[in-house]
């Protein structure tokens, strides 16, 4: 399950990440409160992001199997082409760098087309916004993700990845645009231990 999770929020994490060179969003701080569902499992989530998505973070609640109203939180931090996976409860952490360059919404090069056969797929509103809708392929850890994605000022808003036999669905529900954000949320607290993947 753990690695299972590792795997999904890389996935994820690649569709949003990019270059902290260049700016992700249109928008210069956000958070965006999310559903998420995983092998059946229905989660909640949030994500924050600053200096138009230079400074990323996002944090689900997985409900523990067997244990009523209990949750682990895990946190990861996007910042430029590095990923920091944290299980809140455990004090652990996974670090890693993409390989590749992730697709930055806002700039659609040729190049970034054919490496991820991104198709562009009409409009369609998710929470209250008009989205352009693309499907893609993302390739990490030996891996190919099929994935649906609503993007509004280049955030993605909605997304649908198929990897491994497994199927996430993350949906915003609620944005707040220009937000004050804790500068602690884009940090790895002191107590945690990372590793180097």
């Amino acid at each position: 399950m753990r690695t299972k999770l590792v795997l999904v929020a890389t996935l994820l994490a690649t569709v949003v990440a990019l270059s902290a060179q260049e700016a992700k969003y249109e928008i210069k701080t956000a958070v965006i409160t999310k559903t998420m569902e995983m092998m059946g499992q229905k989660m909640d989530g949030i994500q924050y992001f600053d200096d138009y998505g230079k400074r990323e973070s996002a944090t689900i609640k997985m409900p523990m199997q067997g244990i009523p109203g209990s949750y682990t939180e895990i946190r990861t931090l996007t910042k430029g082409d590095t990923i920091i996976t944290i299980n809140m409860g455990l004090k652990t952490g996974a670090k890693m760098v993409l390989p590749q360059k992730p697709v930055n919404y806002l700039n659609l090069t040729p190049e970034a087309k054919e490496m991820y056969k991104i198709v562009e797929m009409g409009q369609e509103d998710v929470a209250g916004k008009p989205c352009k809708k693309f499907s893609l392929e993302v390739s990490q850890m030996g891996q190919t993700a099929s994935i649906t994605t609503w993007v509004w000022k280049g955030i993605v808003l909605k997304s649908v990845t198929s990897a491994n036999g497994m199927s996430v669905t993350e949906e915003a529900t609620k944005i707040q645009e220009n937000a004050t954000i804790d500068p602690a949320q884009f940090t790895i607290p002191d107590d945690v231990t990372i590793q180097t993947m």
